[in-house]
């Protein structure tokens, strides 16, 4: 399997464990001209937006898939989540960003508030 393969069949395990964790999926492989946002769900439980970066991994050498998500990266997925929540008009909504890795044995860990914007980051 190529690594295109590979990160659909990651992204296809995350929404199925989102979706079993009563969350609604918004969109898929969001692009805007910054980058894309893997999935963007709908938090029942905590009322708020998700975008979610999905990592997948075969081993630990390079670091945790969390640990692969740096500054540029969060750059590209927060100013991508903004021209969403520009584009769907939403206002006053409460938002956060969460990275869902998924090892090679098909274990996730959901880490929630993974990264926080801060006005250093938004170029938008």
């Amino acid at each position: 399997m190529n690594k295109k393969e590979i990160g659909f069949l990651a992204e296809e395990l995350v929404k199925s464990y989102l979706l079993k964790s009563k969350y609604e999926i918004l969109e898929r492989n969001y692009r805007t001209k910054f980058g894309e946002i893997d999935i963007i769900a709908y938090d029942r439980i905590d009322d708020a937006i998700v975008f979610v970066e999905v990592r997948y991994r075969s081993d630990s050498s390079y670091g945790s898939p969390q640990e692969t998500v740096n500054y540029y990266k969060q750059l590209k997925i927060i100013n991508s989540a903004l021209v969403y929540i520009k584009n769907k008009n939403l206002k006053e909504v409460n938002y956060r960003f969460d990275i869902i890795s998924v090892t090679e044995d098909n274990k996730i860990e959901h880490i929630k508030n993974a990264f926080v914007p801060s006005n250093k980051l938004i170029y938008f």
